[in-house]
């Protein structure tokens, strides 16, 4: 019980990769969820840090974040070092 609004994010990108992030060509994404009251206060330390949020529902979705970091560390794998990524509608990147 937090008595206040919880989010989870910063576990789908690595630390290792962090001062590659302002030479990127467009913001790395970071995936979140979490209380909607939540949103304001997550989006500005999501791009406080340099990445792109990427709001994927409410807290409940914490499990599904915990679920992607092996498919997103074995893409990283296979690339040879940390990756990067970024989700957008077409046209956008």
């Amino acid at each position: 019980m937090t008595d206040g609004p919880v989010a989870k994010a910063f576990n789908l990108n690595f630390a290792t990769a962090y001062e590659d992030i302002a030479a990127q060509r467009v913001r790395p994404g970071q995936v979140w969820c979490g209380d909607p009251e939540a949103r304001q206060v997550t989006e500005r330390l999501i791009r406080d840090a340099g990445y792109e949020p990427v709001a994927a529902g409410d807290l409940e979705n914490a499990r599904a974040l915990e679920d992607f970091v092996m498919p997103f560390a074995a893409a990283s794998t296979d690339a040879g070092a940390p990756i990067f990524y970024r989700f957008a509608r077409p046209g956008e990147l």
